[in-house]
């Protein structure tokens, strides 16, 4: 059960609803768009801070003020759903959410504040999964529909302050580790610098890690705005860590329908019609698949090999 308050508006004195809180256990939590025939429009201080149960939140169009410290320390907290409808998002939201992966943003008014807020109130890796009605060639209503389309896919490394004291000179100097932070300057409150975020990749690919592939597979599978000399960096990124980066997938997608159907669109030729992943880093993920048990994962590589096959002498055993 919520827990809220009713609100007038400083400005034009119009009453809202504050949600303040949630009476019990909750999982999934989807924020309602209204309560009693008022608007919820604010989601108040500590409302969902230090919940240990909280793994996925929606948050309504309504809803325009997240105030500070709203999801603090809900270390669970994997998912936000929301709108570019925030207009006052305060600080620390979601600070302390070590587990948080993607944030998933529709994109109605061609306004990208509430993302940079969540760059800024985050040093960790994230995902931010975009639906941008404004998008080039997408002249469509976006919503929030079952199945509407994703115009991209970005994900952001994290950063960390370096601090050292210089006891000679009494004074204290900081640097900045990781291509998170520039990658964050790729974000302004009306667009994405896709050009600027594209060649950054260099710069990622330094720092290492899982969070390269997540950026090469977001731009190659979600390529908006995507130069062809970015592209072809990212699909040789791709195919020079084939094996690594289906192996992962497979892992990601046990029990994860989810996860399955992104596995799936992995292995689907580009819009080019090329395959991404090289015959033998699929004979070697097919192996793999075939250790872990997973009749969902070893049918979808199995229907993969079977079209692959087509009019060729080469195929998989099982």
């Amino acid at each position: 059960m919520f827990l809220y308050e009713l609100v007038k508006d400083k400005k034009d004195n119009h009453e809202y609803i504050e949600i303040t809180g949630y009476e019990g256990s909750v999982t999934d939590l989807v924020i309602p768009d209204e309560i009693d025939g008022v608007k919820v429009e604010s989601i108040g201080s500590h409302a969902f801070s230090s919940r240990d149960d909280l793994k996925s939140v929606q948050i309504p169009e309504t809803v325009r003020i997240l105030r500070s410290y709203v999801f603090h320390n809900s270390r669970n907290l994997k998912k936000i759903s929301l709108y570019d409808s925030i207009d006052d998002y305060y600080d620390g939201v979601v600070r302390q959410c070590d587990s948080l992966e993607e944030v998933d943003i529709t994109i109605n008014r061609s306004w990208f504040e509430v993302m940079r807020n969540f760059l800024s109130d985050s040093d960790r890796a994230i995902r931010f999964v975009i639906h941008d009605k404004f998008a080039a060639g997408n002249d469509h209503d976006m919503g929030k529909a079952e199945g509407s389309s994703i115009e991209a896919m970005l994900s952001f490394p994290g950063y960390v302050y370096d601090f050292n004291e210089n006891t000679m000179a009494r004074t204290i100097q900081f640097s900045i580790a990781g291509a998170g932070y520039a990658y964050r300057e790729c974000v302004d409150r009306r667009k994405i610098d896709f050009r600027q975020y594209d060649s950054l990749f260099a710069k990622a690919m330094i720092d290492g890690g899982t969070i390269c592939q997540d950026i090469a597979i977001g731009r190659l599978l979600y390529p908006l705005e995507l130069e062809e000399r970015f592209r072809a960096s990212y699909a040789e990124y791709v195919r020079n860590n084939g094996t690594d980066i289906l192996k992962r997938f497979i892992d990601l997608a046990a029990g994860n329908t989810e996860q399955l159907a992104f596995l799936g669109k992995l292995l689907e030729k580009d819009d080019k019609g090329n395959d991404r992943f090289s015959d033998n880093d699929i004979e070697k993920a097919v192996e793999y698949a075939a250790t872990k048990d997973n009749p969902a994962v070893t049918s979808l590589f199995m229907e993969k090999t079977r079209k692959a096959s087509v009019g060729s002498e080469f195929s998989f055993k099982f």
